[in-house]
C-alpha cells in the first residue's frame, strides 16, 4: 500500500433489492447473494492494504420495514457474521445499537468479537448493524453524561466540559476517521453514515449493486487507488491531502 492510501473505507451496502426485484427474486434472496460477497470484498482490501474497513449491513431505519422481510433479514445476517468469524481472517467488531437486535443476532455479533478478539496484523472489520449516525452521537453523548454523573458532576458542569475530543474519543473507541466512503448503487447520498468520524471523508459514489461484488471491486479499486494518488500528488503540490 502507498503511504498515500486510506486507512479506514466505509461501505454502504446498497442495492441488494434492487438486483433481486430486476431478478425477479425476494428482497431476502437478494440480501443473501449480496452479504455473501462480503468475504470477497473484504479479501481484496485486505490484499490492497487497507487495514480498516466498516460495513453498513443494517440502518436503524431498515428495522421498520415489514415484520417478515425484518425476520428474514436477521436470518441471513447471523448467518453472514458467522461466516466471517468461523473464517477466522478478521477482527470484528460491531457498530450500532446491539439493544436493538434479537438475541441470535446478538449472541451471533458477541460471538465474533469475542472469537476474533486476538486476531491482529489483519484487517479490522466493523459491522454496523442497527446502525444510525445521528444515533451513534446521541449514544455517545449519553455515555459521557452518564460516567460524568457516576462521578458526582453536576449535569450543568458537565455540560460545560464536554468537548469535541471527549466525543470523538467516544464515539472512534481508538479507531482512525474514515478516510474514504463509498456507497453502491448509484445513491449519491451518506444517510448519516459514520456522520462524526466521516466529515472529512472523500465520498465515491459507484452505480455498480453490491450484489455483484466483482463489479464492487472495480470501482472500490478505482475510489482506493484515485484517493492514494491524488494524496501522493497534492502532498508535493501544496493542494489538499484528505484526512489530514
Amino acid at each position: 500500500m502507498t503511504t498515500g492510501g486510506p486507512q479506514h473505507v466505509g461501505i454502504v451496502l446498497d442495492g441488494n433489492r434492487r438486483w433481486a426485484k430486476e431478478h425477479g427474486l425476494s428482497p431476502s434472496d437478494g440480501h443473501r447473494i449480496g452479504f455473501g460477497r462480503i468475504p470477497q470484498v473484504l479479501s481484496w482490501c485486505e490484499e490492497s492494504g487497507v487495514p480498516m474497513v466498516t460495513l453498513w449491513m443494517l440502518s436503524t431505519e431498515n428495522l421498520r420495514r415489514d415484520p417478515a422481510e425484518v425476520e428474514a433479514l436477521m436470518e441471513i445476517i447471523t448467518g453472514a457474521v458467522l461466516q466471517l468469524s468461523w473464517a477466522g481472517r478478521w477482527r470484528i467488531r460491531h457498530l450500532g445499537e446491539g439493544d436493538a437486535l434479537p438475541a441470535r443476532v446478538a449472541q451471533a455479533v458477541r460471538h465474533a468479537e469475542q472469537a476474533s478478539a486476538d486476531v491482529s496484523d489483519t484487517l479490522t472489520v466493523n459491522l454496523a448493524i442497527a446502525y444510525g449516525g445521528r444515533r451513534e452521537i446521541a449514544s455517545a453523548v449519553r455515555r459521557l453524561m452518564t460516567g460524568w454523573a457516576r462521578e458526582g458532576v453536576p449535569v450543568d458542569e458537565a455540560a460545560k466540559q464536554l468537548t469535541i475530543e471527549d466525543l470523538s474519543r467516544a464515539i472512534s473507541d481508538g479507531q482512525p476517521d474514515p478516510d474514504l466512503l463509498i456507497r453502491t448503487s448509484g445513491e449519491r447520498r451518506s444517510s448519516g453514515f459514520l456522520l462524526w468520524g466521516g466529515v472529512g471523508a472523500e465520498l465515491w459514489f459507484t452505480l455498480a449493486l453490491f450484489t455483484f461484488s466483482s463489479s464492487v471491486c472495480r470501482p472500490v479499486w478505482e475510489a482506493v487507488g484515485d484517493l492514494s494518488l491524488r494524496r501522493c500528488g497534492r502532498e508535493m503540490t501544496a493542494l489538499r491531502t484528505f484526512g489530514a
